[in-house]
């Protein structure tokens, strides 16, 4: 209840000084963008995490659970998902076989075959109960990782090309894959907490003392190759996973046996049209004009856009055509309607899609530019419509 003081008070002030007084706080948030990623590095991806699966049945558990082939004789990690029985995406993983290495004998001590999943660490809780509760009778241990444990590493050399014949366990013992989603990655790397310092890198031969950059960079990395992962860009149980382009970044098989969530995946891969999909996205000031390439900038100060923001064509008052889910300075990643927003071609149907079009996303009540741009890896991945010909 407000005091005759404070009555008084508000009774002299003017809206329009209240309206701006709760609005200040928002209104004069700068944006401070992180440093461009170092064109050789490697970060630690705080936001992973891992959990343990070792026993006689395991490989054979973990084929019928993701979308991916697991062949239980390989050494090769690879990238995969869990879906509902829908065919929504629950989390997208990397799964990494261990046997061999000094991880698995020391932790698991067993002759059986074991793997780690890498799981985004806000999930990690939920997909542990999940893979308990279908593991029944499965001859497996099951163990959620303690915090420090391993820390998963990317790390990256633009003049050099890792190939999946680089992947597995090393002579050394140490754990590793290609991420294999879009070119240019770089290599996963799982390192016991204290093998990694600050600033070099140190004591692992796996990361060759390359310079440590912040998890910004690794993110600035992914966004410019239009790369989602984790719940926050790829919400559990609401996505499809050709939406989030699982299937393009190598995480289906679409050959293999059954699996939770294969017939709705399957269908859609054979017979269903792809309208919307995750896509690297410029965000500019439309006084500007949009850009000619993807490029990130160090220097953009305009407010930053909330995650899950339309973004919606200029000056119509139509149904959203993506959505942003995510931003880091300029760039980010958005949800597209590809034949609203590119010149991709899914459908027969007409594209509405013209050069001049220009879309936008609303920041801090500011209107800002946005474009998409679809990656050569994604492009060329992309299946034209099937024309069905008239039998005269």
């Amino acid at each position: 209840m407000l005091t005759p003081r404070q009555s008084s008070r508000l009774a002299s002030t003017c809206k329009r000084c209240i309206k701006s007084s709760r609005s200040r706080p928002y209104s004069t948030q700068p944006n401070n963008p992180p440093p461009p990623p170092p064109t050789s590095g490697a970060a630690k991806l705080t936001t992973r995490r891992l959990i343990s699966l070792h026993g006689p049945e395991a490989p054979k558990f973990l084929q019928g659970i993701i979308t991916n082939n697991l062949r239980a004789d390989s050494r090769s990690g690879f990238y995969a998902a869990f879906l509902t029985a829908p065919g929504k995406v629950l989390n997208d993983v990397f799964v990494y076989p261990t046997f061999g290495s000094k991880w698995h004998d020391e932790a698991n001590k067993s002759e059986d075959q074991g793997y780690l999943v890498e799981v985004d660490a806000d999930d990690a809780s939920f997909l542990f109960k999940h893979i308990k509760r279908h593991k029944l009778r499965a001859k497996l241990a099951l163990r959620l990782l303690d915090e420090g444990e391993l820390d998963v590493w990317n790390a990256w050399k633009d003049d050099d090309r890792w190939t999946a014949h680089s992947q597995g366990v090393s002579e050394d013992g140490t754990i590793s894959l290609t991420d294999c989603r879009a070119p240019g990655l770089g290599q996963r790397i799982l390192i016991p907490s204290s093998s990694s310092g600050s600033g070099v890198v140190g004591n692992t031969a796996a990361l060759d003392g390359l310079e440590e950059a912040p998890l910004s960079a690794y993110t600035i990395r992914r966004y410019l190759r239009g790369v989602p992962e984790g719940q926050k860009e790829i919400p559990r149980e609401e996505t499809l996973p050709m939406n989030a382009n699982i299937d393009l970044m190598k995480g289906i098989d679409f050959k293999k046996g059954c699996y939770i969530g294969q017939e709705l995946t399957i269908r859609t891969h054979h017979t269903g049209v792809v309208r919307r999909r995750i896509l690297p996205v410029s965000i500019y000031d439309p006084t500007t004009g949009p850009p000619e390439k993807l490029e990130y900038d160090s220097s953009f100060a305009l407010p930053t856009p909330d995650r899950d923001t339309d973004i919606r064509k200029d000056g119509k008052r139509k149904p959203a055509t993506g959505k942003l889910i995510g931003s880091v300075g300029n760039i980010g990643l958005g949800m597209c309607r590809l034949e609203h927003m590119t010149d991709l071609v899914v459908s027969g149907q007409p594209s509405p899609f013209t050069l001049e079009d220009k879309f936008t996303v609303q920041a801090m009540e500011q209107n800002l530019g946005v474009k998409a741009f679809v990656p050569d890896w994604i492009r060329g991945q992309i299946r034209g419509p099937k024309i069905q010909k008239r039998v005269e």
